[in-house]
């Protein structure tokens, strides 16, 4: 079981995916200056790749998973939620008080991989 929740996890940046302004089945460029604040590395604490990147490509928002391969983050309703689309999964980032992302927490299918934003 441990193995097909980790072969699922690595599958999810295998894809890509469209980034929305309003509904993951829309296509639309994000706003990038809001977007930079996701722009970073994120060191996973445990789970099946070592880091991952999130950048902006073309005004989407992409993550990738080192040595896995990468996908577009499809913006929800939600603040600093993106979702997986297609695996029911999502990323959400996390803020501290000073509202400066700290990390970012991607669920999948009952498993929750953190990683820590790397300055």
């Amino acid at each position: 079981m441990k193995k097909l929740s980790l072969l699922l996890i690595l599958g999810i940046f295998a894809f890509g995916f469209e980034v929305s302004a309003q509904t993951p089945s829309t296509t639309a460029t994000i706003d990038t200056v809001a977007a930079k604040s996701y722009v970073g590395k994120y060191k996973v604490k445990e789970g099946p790749f070592e880091e991952l990147i999130v950048s902006i490509q073309g005004g989407k928002l992409f993550g990738e998973a080192v040595g896995q391969g990468s996908a577009v983050l499809a913006a929800t309703k939600e603040v600093d939620i993106f979702e997986v689309v297609g695996y029911d999964g999502k990323i959400e980032f996390v803020r501290n008080d000073q509202k400066i992302i700290v990390k970012a927490k991607l669920s999948l299918q009952g498993n929750i991989i953190e990683a820590e934003k790397q300055p």
